[in-house]
């Protein structure tokens, strides 16, 4: 089984966002700080960093493993448990997490309290400040 936990963080004041990704599963265990591309909306990040979470099995070619995806935004768990998005802003990520998970063979989504995602928060600080320190 696989465990995967997505975070976001943006800054709007830099324009800036990232991702922190941290996969666990037999034999594994990833950690991964990932910029995204320029929004000051957090509900646009946290759904870009799901998409790379959804992502990740497929790239490595796991679709067969039980996948447990864990995100403390609840506009995604919600959105991704009832495969609708309301907001037309998000329709494209949202499509593209909904055709990734097409692919995958077995999985789950679960809302978590931010306090139990602490390691893809600060991963997706991290990203923050590598972008900060690179523009400089």
């Amino acid at each position: 089984m696989l465990r995967i936990y997505s975070d976001a963080a943006v800054s709007p004041k830099d324009q800036l966002a990232g991702a922190g990704l941290v996969i666990v599963g037999e034999g594994i265990y990833e950690q991964l700080s990932l910029p995204l591309s320029s929004t000051e909306d957090n509900h646009l990040a946290e759904l870009m960093a799901f998409w790379h979470a959804v992502n990740w099995p497929i790239e490595q070619g796991r679709l067969e493993e039980w996948t447990v995806f864990h995100t403390d935004s609840q506009l995604v768990a919600q959105a991704v448990l009832k495969n609708h998005m309301k907001n037309s802003t998000y329709k494209d990520v949202f499509d593209n997490i909904t055709v990734c998970l097409e692919k995958l063979s077995f999985y789950e989504v679960k809302w978590i309290p931010e306090k139990e995602n602490k390691g893809a928060d600060n991963l997706a600080k991290q990203a923050l400040a590598k972008q900060r320190k690179s523009r400089k």
